[in-house]
């Protein structure tokens, strides 16, 4: 398991909010997995503020991107999306690009 040092300062905050995560949560928590758990929500937080905020346009360009550099994960994941009971894109949506490309899925493969 990798360690990492933090200063006395950060520690005693990071303490001192255990009880408040554990309050939210309604859990207890040993200390290193409080720790682990906040490393884990802290990337996905960050990002959340400033994507909320981001250009619509600008975060297509992004994900079109990352699907140019890594095409199965990124497919995978969004025909996942699409797929599930997802509201990531409205089914009128979906029915809108399959008229506008002229796509008649057969009845027997329908869902």
């Amino acid at each position: 398991m990798a360690k990492i040092e933090i200063s006395d300062k950060v520690y005693e905050q990071v303490t001192a909010f255990k009880p408040v995560i554990e309050s939210i949560l309604d859990v207890s928590l040993e200390f290193d997995r409080y720790v682990e758990l906040l490393l884990r929500l802290t990337p996905d937080l960050i990002l959340s503020e400033v994507l909320v905020r981001a250009d619509p346009p600008a975060l297509i360009r992004a994900i079109e991107e990352l699907a140019q550099r890594n095409p199965k994960p990124v497919y995978t994941y969004l025909a996942e999306e699409f797929r599930g009971g997802q509201t990531m894109v409205e089914a009128e949506k979906k029915a809108d690009v399959k008229k506008r490309f002229g796509i008649r899925i057969p009845e027997e493969y329908k869902r």
